[in-house]
Parts: structure tokens; C-alpha cells; sequence
């Protein structure tokens, strides 16, 4: 057993996250992942991106079975494990299944012995969460003890990447945030966009943020996507593949200081048991740290207060108003949205609905003139 293994109790759990798409988070989990395999550590990488599943289509993966097989009880965790390159294995997802946060019950607990089961098969399991701030992705955040926070010198990469931070911050999530900065002209970029970044954090949410490290701009990972072939094995003499060996050194280091101090299958299963408690039908995922304050239920139907559905509706309408959300993230609500309205009415044909639509009424002065200051 070499030394790396022997200094592992249980499984690492890392979220790669990002708070808005294109800052090449998929990437950075893929070439992560076999960086810390050359140094000798099993390690998995779950493609949680349930929306899009990048990790399949960056590397070229066409998976017979995916996690959607795992939650329909056609097959165990072990049988869906692809071998990936690099010596890494993958946990494929399935594009378009429904987010984690809206699982019944029975596949919550299937989820619950897939989590348990690679928490103790591998030394580091990565989760490449989607992008954005979606209930989904914050709870994998808050279910890990470390965040790998993705941002890129774009300034809406650092509004989106801050706007993730407040939503951790405000659902009491603990998770570690080490912020990487990708994309950069050299190592002075990367430390004025941590500077910017964590002196935002550290005024407006009082919370610190710690510097992982930086992947230059490399034209070597642009022609490794064309390839769909990690830049650590296309082009393993390049300057980004000598930045992922440097991160993954850096990663070594965090959990040498700081070892494991708490379970990832275990914060699940506190989860479901939180969620089973209060309702027997389905659990709503992560509201507030299942660790302290359980979940409240989703209401039975026919007893959601009508003023409650108002105020809903004037939410959503000046959530889209707003432009709050990015395209992808609002992509992934109104996604999760529509495939439950297809669930419990059947009976409402969606394409119609869009095909009747009454035309847009158009804004006032007044609307338009606040919505141009908001932006």
C-alpha cells in the first residue's frame, strides 16, 4: 500500500463548482482527477451534472448505463462505473433525469448506497456539480467539507462565483471554499482576481475563502477539447498540465493539515432520515444544513396557502425579471419545474400551453427604466 493510501481513513469528497457555465469546471475536475491518480490515490469522479452530463462528452464516453439506472433499482453503483483515462473511473450521469433535490424517497436511498459505497471503494471522490445555484448543487456543497470554487477574469464570473458564496453562506453550508482561478494571463492575474473575490467575501458575507492556485490560459487545452482527449495525456508537457500536477500537490497538502472530520454518506443519510420523519412521499434536498436544521416537507396538496401561491408567482416573475439567474441556470429551474408538472399533471399538455400563450404585454417606461438600472 503506498504511503498516499495508508494516509486515508475513508474517502475525500472535493465539489467542483462554478457559478455560472464556460469556466471549464468539467475540465478542471477531469484533469484534477488523474493528477492525483499519478500520485498514486483511487479516484472517482462523479459527474453530477444531471442537465448536461459534460464529463461523458469531454471525454468521449458513450456509457451503456448510467446513474439513471441507479435510481431506478436496474443496477447497482458498480455496475455503471466506466474506466476512464488516466487511470481515473467515472460515475457517468444521465442528461435530463431530475435533479437530486426532487428524488422520491426509494431513490433517495439508492442514491444514499451509491454515495456510501465510492465514499469507501476510493481515496477522493470529485463531484462536478452544475454550474450555478441551483438546490442541487448547493447540496453537494453543503455534503462535502471542501469546495473547489472555479472563476475566470470575466467579471460575470466573479458576480456569479460571489452570488454562489451568498447562497452557501445563507444555508449554513461549511464547506471550504478554495478558489481557483482559471483562464488567467500568469500567476499575478490569478492573485488579483482571488484579491477582488475574497475581499468581497471577507466584507459582505464575512467569510474567508482560500487560494488554491490558478490554470494559465493554454492553447494545449483548447486542442485537448477539440481531441476530447485531458490535456494531462494529450499534451502532458504543457504549462496547464504542469498547473493540475501543482494543484493536485496543493490538494495533498489541505487534507495532510486537515484531516476528515466528517462523513459525506453520512450527511446524506441524516438527510433522508430528516426528510422520512416529515414526510413519507418525497424529500425537498437541502434548504438549510440537514446537520442542524431538517428540511421543512413540501405540503400536502390541497393545503398550500393561496396567498403563498401569489406571492410564489410575483417571486418568479420577478426572478426572471431580473435576470438574476444565468441562461443555464435558469435553464436547469424551469427544467426541474416542467418535469414535475409533467409528473403530477399529466393531464396538461405543455406544448399547448406555449403554442396558446397570450403575447408579452409590453413594459412601461417606468419597468423598463428599472430594469435597465438593475442591470
Amino acid at each position: 500500500m503506498t504511503e498516499a493510501k495508508q494516509n486515508f481513513d475513508r474517502g475525500r469528497v472535493i465539489a467542483v463548482s462554478s457559478g455560472k457555465g464556460g469556466v471549464g469546471k468539467t475540465n478542471v475536475s477531469v484533469n484534477l482527477a488523474i493528477a492525483l491518480a499519478r500520485k498514486g490515490h483511487r479516484i472517482c469522479v462523479f459527474d453530477a451534472d444531471t442537465s448536461l452530463a459534460n464529463v461523458n462528452i469531454l471525454l468521449n464516453l458513450t456509457p451503456e448505463f448510467t446513474l439513471e439506472h441507479v435510481l431506478n433499482g436496474s443496477k447497482r453503483i458498480e455496475d455503471i462505473l466506466l474506466q476512464g483515462p488516466g487511470d481515473i473511473t467515472i460515475v457517468p450521469a444521465a442528461s435530463g433525469i431530475a435533479e437530486f433535490a426532487s428524488l422520491s424517497v426509494p431513490q433517495q436511498k439508492l442514491l444514499l448506497q451509491a454515495l456510501t459505497t465510492l465514499e469507501q471503494q476510493f481515496d477522493y471522490l470529485i463531484i462536478d456539480t452544475a454550474a450555478g445555484i441551483s438546490e442541487n448543487v448547493t447540496t453537494f456543497l453543503q455534503s462535502t467539507e471542501h469546495c473547489v470554487l472555479i472563476v475566470t477574469p470575466e467579471p460575470t464570473s466573479l458576480t456569479d462565483a460571489f452570488a454562489l458564496m451568498k447562497v452557501m453562506r445563507r444555508r449554513h453550508c461549511e464547506s471550504r471554499i478554495h478558489v481557483l482561478t482559471n483562464m488567467v494571463d500568469n500567476y499575478l492575474n490569478s492573485v488579483d482576481i482571488y484579491k477582488r473575490l475574497s475581499g468581497a467575501a471577507s466584507r459582505y458575507l464575512n467569510a474567508d475563502v482560500d487560494y488554491l492556485g490558478y490554470v494559465p490560459r493554454d492553447e494545449s487545452l483548447r486542442l485537448s477539447v477539440q481531441k476530447q482527449v485531458p490535456v494531462m495525456i494529450a499534451y502532458p508537457g504543457s504549462q496547464a498540465s504542469y498547473r493540475f500536477q501543482a494543484l493536485a500537490d496543493s490538494l495533498e497538502n489541505i487534507y495532510r493539515a486537515q484531516p476528515t472530520r466528517r462523513s459525506f454518506s453520512l450527511f446524506w443519510r441524516k438527510l433522508l432520515l430528516s426528510g422520512l420523519k416529515k414526510e413519507p412521499g418525497t424529500i425537498r434536498v437541502a434548504a438549510e444544513n440537514a446537520d442542524t436544521a431538517p428540511t421543512p416537507s413540501t405540503p400536502a396538496r390541497g393545503r398550500f396557502p393561496k396567498l403563498a401561491i401569489v406571492k410564489l408567482q410575483q417571486g418568479m416573475v420577478q426572478l426572471v425579471q431580473s435576470r438574476t439567474l444565468s441562461p443555464q441556470s435558469m435553464k436547469s429551474l424551469l427544467g426541474s419545474v416542467l418535469r414535475q408538472i409533467e409528473r403530477y399533471y399529466p393531464e396538461i399538455d405543455l406544448l399547448d400551453l406555449r403554442r396558446n400563450a397570450p403575447p408579452p404585454t409590453k413594459p412601461d417606461h417606468a419597468d423598463a427604466e428599472r430594469s435597465d438600472r438593475r442591470v
